[in-house]
């Protein structure tokens, strides 16, 4: 059975609804897993979902945040935010439930600009409250995929000048020391298993510049398993249809497809 499970930051639901249900329609995932809706709870479109047979969880808020997760099958135990702690900022940017047996997060970890500001800080004790999150609820051999944008180009080639972007946000090493703190506990990068040493992926570019013509970009959106479900990791890839349709995200979607046939 193949299961495919695709995170997107739509940069606003409401500027790409008609987008998403295109793009859902075109390539019926297991689940999407969606970013910066900007949307509170109760102006969430679930009714639109719903209608094409789509069940719906929304993590939204008053700030420019906001995750979803879009599936078919029966999501148990829902996790918004970090559990035991008060910050209301996570509520807008994790959000969880357990499909078919695997824990499926959608997560969008905070931009964290300028470098060395309050926000930068906030960044980086998102990221490792984030590795403490797993630590006390789950284990590395447990199934489960963090699926999102992280703000966070883990290597040189995951952007298009590492030389320019060094020391920038997104692109920081204190940055990236906190990302590899989240492999280190037990997740994989499905995109970079699938396709070792190759330069040039991206999923985000800037809307300005020609930066998408000239795929002058970054790789920030992932999709991290556990072990149990890279020995099912299929295949994984940066779809960059959606980048190129009218209005469209400065995100492009990441596919991950596994092989549930055991």
């Amino acid at each position: 059975m193949s299961w495919k499970v695709i995170t997107w930051n739509v940069n606003s639901l409401k500027v790409r609804m008609e987008q998403v249900l295109r793009y859902l329609e075109e390539e019926n995932p297991a689940v999407l897993c969606l970013q910066e809706t900007k949307l509170r709870d109760e102006a969430f479109p679930g009714r639109e979902f719903e209608a094409r047979g789509w069940r719906i969880l929304h993590a939204g808020g008053p700030g420019r945040n906001g995750v979803a997760l879009v599936f078919r099958e029966e999501a148990r135990r829902p996790l918004r935010g970090f559990p035991g702690l008060e910050d209301p900022q996570a509520r807008e940017r994790i959000l969880g439930a357990e499909i078919r047996g695997i824990w499926v997060f959608s997560v969008y970890v905070p931009n964290g600009s300028p470098v060395g500001s309050d926000y930068f800080l906030y960044k980086l004790e998102f990221l490792y409250r984030l590795r403490e999150f797993l630590e006390r609820h789950f284990r590395p051999e447990d199934p489960l995929i963090l699926c999102g944008d992280f703000n966070v180009a883990p290597e040189a080639l995951d952007v298009y000048d590492p030389e320019l972007l060094e020391g920038q946000i997104c692109f920081h090493e204190r940055e990236r020391a906190a990302f590899r703190l989240l492999l280190e506990w037990g997740l994989v990068d499905a995109l970079r298993l699938k396709h070792p040493g190759r330069s040039g992926l991206f999923s985000w570019w800037d809307y300005q510049f020609g930066a998408f013509r000239a795929n002058r970009g970054m790789r920030l959106d992932h999709i991290l398993p556990t072990r149990p479900l890279v020995e099912k990791l299929a295949d994984c890839f940066i779809d960059r249809r959606p980048r190129s349709w009218p209005r469209p995200s400065d995100h492009a979607p990441v596919v991950a497809v596994f092989d549930l046939s055991d």
